[in-house]
């Protein structure tokens, strides 16, 4: 994890299977429907949305920026997702 406060995306796309990625609980809990299925929608007609800003945390990766798009991803059945990692 990094302590760094000016850590940014490295700007790169990487793909990364789903079941590898992780959303804080808390976080979780703060997430609008709604817009998780405006997004879903989005995705159905193939709309291109940023990759998602992940954070590697050895076994697995946590969701930095994206959660309501990384959701939608879930929910429309993506195996694999497009990520920037933070560094």
């Amino acid at each position: 994890m990094s302590n760094d406060p000016h850590a940014r995306p490295d700007g790169g796309t990487h793909w990364v299977d789903v079941s590898l990625i992780r959303v804080n609980h808390k976080k979780l809990r703060k997430l609008s429907q709604a817009k998780i299925a405006r997004y879903l929608s989005d995705y159905d007609r193939g709309d291109d949305f940023p990759p998602i800003v992940v954070e590697d945390c050895g076994a697995f990766y946590t969701v930095r920026d994206g959660r309501h798009r990384f959701q939608a991803q879930q929910q429309a059945g993506f195996r694999q997702i497009a990520v920037s990692l933070y560094n």
